[in-house]
């Protein structure tokens, strides 16, 4: 499912929706890595030359990554704080923390398998039912996603939204009802959303045209389709924000590279989206990705603009805080 645009104007002269038409081939998605982090079981340690965490000194934040499945593949049993604790130079103290979502419906009411990694002053939280899993979302997944939701350090609900790809087994029907219940939800609690849209741009637009407010705050996380897609989402919902993960460094990731040259600093979100997406410079040394390798985004995307990654690192940073205070 690729995207093609017709009559793209620059933000400032186009005065209609981006008309989008399909040429029915298929698009990298996030599930490109599977094969990247299949059979994993340990981080390696890095070689000196691949080593972007002890010569980067600005302070830089994950906005998305996924601790319990982080630390189920590596067979971790303590908190984020001590596996911390136990790879240090890959969390160097300019790594500013993390958001960490919960998106399995059923870890909701496990508190104690999440509630130790909110203990670590950087670590805030995201709970949502993910739309792989809507078919099990219920009024009793629901009771147990409010009070999750209750935790001083959530800071949104999410990731939500559709997946209509051949990898999702749930009925559309059943995913846009799922949707929409929590829409109203994160409505109620003011939180901002994280969204999960894959190979459903139409169906996302329309459900949130209708449900939220179009300046409403939305993480559009791991943006892997073309930039005339982010260019309509940008356009019509003012603080959605493009977040961008370690696709970006791979060869085959052209659009993704598009949307990172063109999407204005201050709508974009760093991500990792752990443990997936190993950075293309880490694919021999790394078996996973954690919150740490947000860098080599930032690290990338200032290479293809010519900035610096101080000023990437930066405004992300400065958009993170906005978006979730933290």
């Amino acid at each position: 499912f690729k995207i093609a645009c017709r009559g793209i104007l620059s933000p400032q002269t186009r005065t209609t929706p981006l008309k989008c038409i399909t040429n029915g081939t298929e698009s990298v998605q996030e599930d490109v890595s599977s094969k990247e982090i299949e059979d994993t079981q340990k981080i390696v340690p890095l070689k000196p030359e691949e080593d972007l965490f002890s010569n980067v000194k600005d302070s830089y934040f994950d906005s998305h990554c996924h601790l319990d499945f982080l630390l189920n593949k590596a067979d971790f049993q303590g908190s984020f704080s001590d596996y911390k604790m136990q790879h240090p130079d890959e969390f160097p103290p300019n790594f500013d923390g993390c958001i960490a979502v919960f998106c399995n419906p059923y870890s909701f009411r496990k508190f104690f398998s999440w509630e130790k990694h909110l203990e670590d002053s950087k670590v805030w939280a995201s709970f949502g039912c993910h739309p792989k899993n809507a078919s099990f979302y219920d009024d009793s997944i629901e009771q147990d996603l409010r009070r999750a939701l209750g935790h001083p350090k959530v800071r949104a609900l999410g990731e939500i939204g559709l997946d209509y790809s051949d990898r999702s087994y749930c009925s559309r029907d059943k995913q846009q009802q799922v949707f929409r219940r929590q829409l109203k939800i994160a409505k109620e609690k003011h939180l901002p959303l994280v969204l999960h849209c894959r190979e459903a741009y139409e169906d996302c637009y329309d459900i949130l045209k209708e449900e939220l407010p179009d300046n409403y705050p939305i993480h559009m996380h791991c943006f892997s389709d073309s930039w005339c897609i982010a260019e309509r989402f940008l356009k019509e919902f003012p603080n959605l924000h493009i977040g961008l993960t370690n696709l970006v460094t791979f060869p085959s990731a052209v659009e993704v590279q598009e949307v990172a040259m063109k999407v204005p600093l201050e709508r974009l979100l760093l991500e990792t989206d752990a443990p997936y997406f190993v950075p293309t410079s880490l694919s021999k040394t790394a078996k996973f990705a954690h919150p740490g390798m947000a860098i080599f985004v930032a690290e990338k995307i200032a290479s293809m603009r010519g900035i610096s990654i101080k000023v990437g690192a930066f405004h992300t940073r400065q958009i993170a805080r906005w978006i979730y205070y933290v």
